[in-house]
């Protein structure tokens, strides 16, 4: 890359996302974003390249740094629908913090955008006000974020309905959540919560892997798997998750508890195999003992030694 000016890196990095290399992009951006760090356009490319990548975290990092430039102007082409770096930075955070579960917080985020879209560029908002923060938080029309508010009001109920020990009835209301926000993480989270609640493991396993899928550094998403798993009592697994958990910013006492708990199963599970394996060993040599007799136990020997370690004498 050194080689390259910087014109000959941003042409290079086009010409990869137009082939949809997007991994590569993002490193040429990173090393621009090095180079020069008080150039806000690297930044932004790079945020917009995580975004379709779908790695919400990092996007998220790079558009809390955009906010600390100051505001300018910027091309249509670049950010159609926005006007200013401002403006376009709210709008990736929103579709972040959508994305990861968020809505109430993107919603804030989009009305920060929208006031400067007002301030900057007024007959545009009075057009089409709107329009394309919806395309940034990944809705076509104001229904779709209609739908995502009824399922959170849903969540909300079903965790009430939790409170009161009403396990399946929560549950329920959590798979009609679903139903309307199937990338919910938060409503994923407390389904595995409740389903552990109710025996069925195996299900409740599914949506704490779920939790995974949607958001791989999320600590919680871990923590429901490893007390799942604690509870199948798989404790090398749960120990493994419970330590991801704890690697990614779980900090609370419980899961200091789970990881000590966990971990002393496993000591028990292994410290149980090695009994029993010893008692299994010691019946078999008193059988040999009371039971063969020394001429078949040397036969035996024989033949092992024959069949199996015969090369070697």
């Amino acid at each position: 890359m050194e080689r390259l000016s910087g014109p000959e890196l941003v042409q290079k990095a086009s010409q990869l996302i137009a082939n949809n290399e997007l991994d590569e992009a993002v490193k040429i951006f990173g090393y621009l974003v090095d180079k020069l760090p008080d150039a806000p356009l690297p930044l932004l490319s790079r945020c917009t390249c995580l975004i379709q990548l779908e790695k919400y975290e990092e996007a998220k990092k790079d558009a809390e740094n955009l906010l600390h430039f100051p505001n300018m102007p910027i091309s249509e082409e670049l950010a159609p629908g926005n006007s200013t770096l401002h403006s376009v930075a709210y709008a990736r955070l929103a579709k972040c913090y959508k994305e990861l579960g968020q809505i109430e917080e993107a919603e804030k985020l989009l009305k920060k955008r929208l006031e400067i879209e007002k301030t900057t560029n007024p007959r545009a908002i009075k057009e089409k006000i709107n329009e394309d923060d919806k395309s940034e938080v990944g809705t076509n029309d104001e229904q779709s974020i209609e739908t995502n508010k009824a399922a959170e009001k849903l969540r909300l109920q079903g965790n009430e309905l939790y409170k009161l020990r009403k396990f399946k009835e929560s549950s329920d209301i959590y798979s009609e959540a679903l139903e309307l926000d199937p990338n919910n993480i938060l409503i994923h989270s407390n389904q595995a919560l409740v389903l552990s609640k109710l025996n069925e493991l195996d299900d409740a396993l599914v949506h704490a892997e779920t939790c995974i899928r949607l958001n791989p550094k999320w600590p919680k998403g871990y923590y429901r798997k490893g007390c799942i798993l604690l509870e199948q009592k798989k404790y090398n697994e749960a120990f493994a998750a419970l330590q991801l958990a704890k690697h990614y910013g779980g900090e609370d006492a419980d899961l200091s508890k789970k990881i000590d708990l966990s971990r002393k199963k496993l000591k028990n599970s292994t410290n149980l195999k090695l009994i029993i394996i010893s008692v299994a060993v010691s019946i078999i040599s008193v059988l040999l003992l009371y039971f063969v007799e020394f001429e078949q136990i040397k036969s035996v020997l024989y033949w092992l030694f024959n069949n199996y370690f015969g090369d070697l004498w």
